[in-house]
């Protein structure tokens, strides 16, 4: 009985062998050099041409910003990315970027990666029906909108997932293999 007592102690001090042998997802983390939590994204970021709601120009470079994350949990072996703005559309929300297959080993994504060009990730199918980042285009006097930047762990190997998922596949085709995320949050607003 004593043997069990102690065993207690030191699983609720150290943890269990498996909680001891796990990272703690919390622990991942997102950031970016381009912008920090919170803050306003550059105008390279936005969208170029005219928004498809109205007759309004973008005014960007449609450049996705620099990524890097940190701590990712033990068994990750791909990570994904999804911008999301979920002010658009009156509360429905709208998804600007999805790309995945992104090695483990990698710990970021340079800017610019979303163009389509990159080698290291498959970019999925956006709101717009591209596989490219979107960047957003604000209507010129609506009020801020919030900008979701999301990097999922995955316990799945790159080449798993089929090229051009939308948000929508990409969510269920991880659902059970998503080991932990991170995420920043980006504004913007265009003053009239």
């Amino acid at each position: 009985m004593k043997a069990f007592a102690v065993a207690v102690f030191l699983a609720f001090v150290f943890g269990t062998p498996a909680a001891r042998a796990a990272d703690h997802p919390d622990l991942f983390s997102l950031t970016s050099p381009d912008f920090t939590d919170n803050s306003m994204l550059a105008a390279a970021n936005l969208g170029v041409g005219t928004s498809p709601r109205g007759n309004w120009a973008c005014g960007g470079e449609n450049i996705s910003p620099t990524l890097a994350w940190a701590h990712a949990p033990a068994g990750t072996r791909s990570f994904a990315v999804i911008m999301d703005d979920p002010d658009a559309a009156s509360g429905i929300g709208a998804n600007h970027w999805i790309a995945y297959d992104i090695a483990a080993s990698v710990t970021g994504l340079p800017r610019n990666a979303g163009n389509g060009q990159a080698m290291l990730l498959i970019e999925g199918s956006n709101g717009r029906k591209q596989p490219i980042y979107s960047g957003p285009c604000p209507e010129p006097g609506a009020k801020a909108h919030h900008f979701l930047w999301m990097v999922f762990a995955l316990d799945l190997a790159p080449g798993t997932l089929d090229p051009g998922l939308t948000r929508e596949q990409f969510m269920q085709q991880i659902a059970g293999h998503n080991l932990a995320e991170a995420s920043l949050s980006s504004r913007f607003i265009v003053k009239p």
